[in-house]
């Protein structure tokens, strides 16, 4: 998409090298919150937030267990700044984390095992915040018409 380009060639020049990231678009509000709405509404200050690595200079590293690419994801990203963002990791916190997120009004936590893969078949698991504000009419995007 057009309005991505220039976040796209921000991400290439931070990252200082070739990698395939697993992650999301998101859309920062003034307060610096991710705000679903205004992502698709384009407005808002974008940025990636990143949570896994697949590829790293031409190495396909998703056999890895999901805590070898994690230190590989915190080495190629050691710190949040701007446009690329890494989403920490809580270890052994689920119950801390997930009343956080609700507490932050956060749509959830994901939660997968620090020894699998990165496969079609590895078991990872959405936790939902049940109260979270921009979840009514969402829906409403994805549904055809």
């Amino acid at each position: 998409m057009k309005r991505f380009q220039e976040l796209a060639s921000l991400l290439g020049n931070q990252l200082g090298c070739r990698a395939v990231l697993d992650g999301e678009i998101v859309a920062l509000g003034d307060d610096g919150r991710i705000n679903f709405w205004d992502l698709m509404r384009g407005r808002g200050t974008l940025a990636y937030a990143a949570f896994d690595v697949l590829w790293l200079n031409g190495r396909d590293v998703r056999s890895l267990s999901l805590a070898r690419r994690k230190r590989r994801l915190e080495r190629l990203i050691p710190s949040s700044n701007g446009a690329l963002n890494r989403v920490p990791s809580f270890p052994e916190e689920g119950r801390e984390l997930f009343d956080a997120a609700c507490s932050l009004d956060l749509e959830g936590i994901v939660a997968k095992r620090k020894a699998d893969s990165y496969r079609l078949e590895t078991a990872w698991y959405k936790i939902k915040n049940p109260a979270y504000t921009q979840a009514e009419g969402r829906h409403e995007l994805f549904e055809r018409r």
